[in-house]
């Protein structure tokens, strides 16, 4: 499974426990850096993730702004 998305909240969110408690975090287990994706001018959270159950994480890493207030992210996975 792999969810990914702008969730508005870190993982340390209790509003989010239903959705993370059961996931992975990439960042986390192979991100480079802090992972922090807003605001993108001056990025100081991580609200938008890539969460996984049942594949393996090889990378993950925030990519440069888009136009967008907050950064994308990109994640290498495999089953």
């Amino acid at each position: 499974m792999v969810l990914l998305g702008d969730l508005n909240g870190t993982m340390d969110d209790r509003a989010l426990d239903g959705v993370t408690s059961g996931l992975r975090s990439v960042q986390s287990e192979a991100g480079e850096g802090f992972g922090f994706t807003w605001p993108a001018r001056f990025p100081v959270a991580r609200i938008d993730h890539i969460l996984v159950r049942g594949v393996t994480v090889a990378s993950s890493r925030v990519l440069p702004a888009t136009g967008s207030d907050h950064l994308p992210v990109a994640a290498g996975i495999g089953w």
